[in-house]
């Protein structure tokens, strides 16, 4: 049950004191965990006229949809039938009636802010909009909101654990340089990949995105331009994907059903948007850290302590003037063979989830 004054002395506590002007000190908003769904989540917050607000892209971790009204300089919040707006600078928001299609104008609590090309909402007001539980626990000193919205299906990490199978997986390609020269000893090795592409890349390089495809190998989607999805609008995502998916199909004709988010970084809310879309999101079990520069022999550490049957392994084939990746081409063959002498077969994605 909503113990709204026990949350806000909390956090008025952690600014010291709600009247004094946190925002003043730009680079340094407090910050504070917040649980949703048992899950703690750090955010900014600013607290005014007693009333705590957070960044509104903090929102997306309860899995609704948000996105930005630029005509009318508001924040749009979507889940299902409900939808409204926060105007900025406002304390009322728009609530969007679908049976009648009229907009009408409800009082927030206080107003919603603007804040170094943020925009801060009361979070309070948004998630009982929503019927979201909120609770204060003042013997633990932490705040719990539960969304009682459901999630979307778990990103993938691994194949069928019982058949000694790995997955070679390669992002933010095509590129000219280092995706000619994995694919030269993906050829030579007769060893199948998955090729994680960014729209402009293939834009930039198709004659490259069409040897991939001729060659044998599987593509995903990897968003158009490569950005944190936690920091985007919801509408940004969706066109991220379908640009890339568009492009794939001008390019190569085929349009797949996998998906792997920049950083490997997604909200609830993306999670749930990209489901929608009919998309399978696929992590990785072994992560070589390669786009860092590491050596070879790195690389090979890696792997061989970190590979197990349905193995996902990631790494990358990005232009790099620093020639970040030359580990990756040098440790390439000897990761095929030596997998291969451990009995593993090396399959593309798709085949390795084709049981999912």
């Amino acid at each position: 049950m909503l113990n709204r004054n026990s949350i806000l002395i909390f956090f008025c506590l952690l600014a010291v004191t709600c009247s004094s002007p946190v925002w003043a000190q730009e680079s340094k908003l407090l910050e504070v965990p917040i649980y949703i769904d048992n899950e703690p989540f750090i955010t900014k917050y600013i607290m005014r006229d007693g009333h705590l607000l957070v960044p509104a892209l903090f929102l997306k971790h309860t899995g609704v949809k948000m996105n930005w009204n630029e005509t009318y300089q508001s924040v749009v919040f979507t889940h299902k039938d409900i939808q409204f707006a926060l105007p900025v600078g406002k304390d009322y928001l728009e609530d969007y009636g679908r049976a009648t299609g009229m907009w009408r104008r409800k009082s927030l609590s206080t107003k919603t802010l603007e804040f170094n090309g943020e925009t801060f909402v009361p979070l309070i007001d948004v998630v009982k909009k929503f019927g979201m539980d909120v609770v204060y626990d003042s013997k633990r000193e932490k705040t719990f909101i539960k969304t009682n919205i459901p999630p979307a299906p778990n990103p993938v990490s691994k194949g069928d654990e019982s058949k000694k199978q790995v997955a070679l997986t390669f992002d933010d390609g095509p590129d000219e340089y280092y995706t000619a020269k994995i694919l030269d000893i993906l050829k030579q090795k007769n060893a199948p990949a998955t090729f994680f592409v960014m729209g402009k890349q293939i834009e930039q390089f198709p004659e490259m995105m069409k040897r991939i495809v001729k060659e044998g190998h599987g593509i995903a989607n990897h968003t158009y331009n490569h950005p944190a999805l936690p920091t985007v609008m919801s509408e940004t995502l969706v066109e991220e994907v379908r640009s890339t998916q568009k492009e794939m199909i001008r390019t190569v004709g085929r349009m797949p059903d996998l998906f792997r988010p920049p950083y490997g970084a997604l909200t609830k809310s993306d999670r749930i948007v990209l489901s929608e879309m009919g998309l399978r999101t696929v992590m990785w079990s072994v992560d070589t850290i390669d786009w860092s520069g590491q050596s070879a022999e790195e690389i090979l550490s890696i792997v061989r302590r970190d590979i197990s049957p349905g193995g996902i392994i990631l790494q990358h084939n990005f232009q790099s003037e620093a020639r970040l990746l030359d580990g990756t081409v040098e440790a390439l063959p000897q990761i095929i063979d030596e997998l291969r002498a451990q009995g593993y077969q090396f399959v593309t994605v798709q085949t390795l989830l084709e049981h999912e």
